[in-house]
């Protein structure tokens, strides 16, 4: 799923490598995630997964964590949160049609 920030369009993809790097690298529980997130850890998370993106895509991803966190004015943080949502809900989706 596409997202722009600051006027730079990144694929964000909800993979194993995203998840398991957002766990290891920054502390993200999963399973509360629901619970206990906040604007930093839905940036931080979208990190990730935008890394994930690019690496999957084959593109260069030249952006640290703190430059991706930078790229998210507030006014995107609503829009991010719903696009996160949607991407990590499409596994759920497929276990509730199983």
């Amino acid at each position: 799923m596409k997202v722009t920030l600051s006027g730079k369009e990144f694929t964000l993809r909800c993979d194993m490598r995203a998840l398991a790097n957002a766990k290891k690298e920054a502390g993200i529980v999963l399973e509360k995630l629901k619970e206990e997130s906040d604007l930093v850890t839905v940036g931080t998370l979208a990190y990730f997964m935008a890394q994930s993106g690019a690496k999957h895509a084959g593109v260069p991803f030249k952006y640290t964590q703190d430059d991706f966190l930078g790229l998210i004015e507030m006014e995107d943080v609503h829009a991010l949160g719903d696009t996160l949502i949607a991407v990590m809900s499409v596994g759920e989706e497929k276990k509730s049609k199983g």
